[in-house]
């Protein structure tokens, strides 16, 4: 199941600006996976995206602040 949630957390990174995109609510994400996430995804890109109803990319801001804290 380990694997499956990293292939899935590595597509997601890869395909963010795709997935922003379709009508999905991405609430049910925990904050692990959002930590995982924000992890994957680089400052540059998370800034070119469009997240029109902020489903995920004020998540994923949120989580890298507290990574560079860390």
């Amino acid at each position: 199941m380990a694997g499956l949630v990293e292939e899935s957390i590595t597509f997601t990174s890869q395909h963010l600006h795709e997935i922003l995109t379709l009508p999905i609510d991405m609430n049910c994400m925990n904050s692990q996976l959002v930590k995982r996430l924000a992890n994957k995804v680089d400052i540059e890109v998370l800034e070119g995206l469009y997240d029109k109803k902020d489903k995920l990319k004020s998540k994923i801001y949120m989580k890298k602040l507290e990574l560079l804290f860390e």
